[in-house]
């Protein structure tokens, strides 16, 4: 294995591998595409004989484990935990000192993320996120007959 070969950028693209994140996901938290992130990923992949992506977090975070080993009498005072990837974006989606999200408009019709995540959402939380998805398809549906009814008008 080749983990000394791996670039700081593809170290960190297999970490946020292992936390479920798709390349999509990644892409905005290391400010890239999502094609650079599976560029990373497949070198990443070659260097280490992995035979998959997974397979290749798996190795970096193993050896991570191994190499770096919590001191269980140490403070979090002394030793702060690192943030989540979920933690990161957030942070790279606030603005200045008012801490409001970029894109509120956005974040209120987006539709939830896709991965390996935990669903810790509370009953409200999940009914919202229900309701964003029916609104999105019913807009959707709208959008469509409307579109259809265009086309039928135009070719009549």
């Amino acid at each position: 294995m080749a983990l000394g070969q791996l670039s700081d950028r593809q170290r960190r693209c297999l970490e946020l591998v292992s936390q479920g994140l798709t390349s999509k996901e990644i892409a905005p938290i290391l400010d890239v595409t999502p094609g650079v992130v599976d560029n990373y990923i497949a070198a990443a992949i070659a260097k280490l004989g992995a035979s998959g992506r997974r397979d290749a977090a798996r190795i970096v975070l193993g050896h991570e484990k191994v190499m770096v080993q919590p001191l269980h009498l140490q403070s979090e005072a002394i030793a702060p935990a690192l943030p989540l990837a979920d933690e990161m974006h957030q942070a790279d989606q606030t603005q200045g000192t008012d801490s409001k999200p970029i894109g509120t408009l956005h974040h209120l019709f987006s539709l939830p993320p896709m991965g390996g995540r935990e669903n810790d959402l509370n009953v409200a939380d999940r009914l919202l996120v229900i309701a964003r998805i029916s609104f999105l398809a019913a807009v959707l549906l709208i959008a469509t007959i409307v579109t259809v009814q265009g086309v039928i008008l135009l070719l009549t």
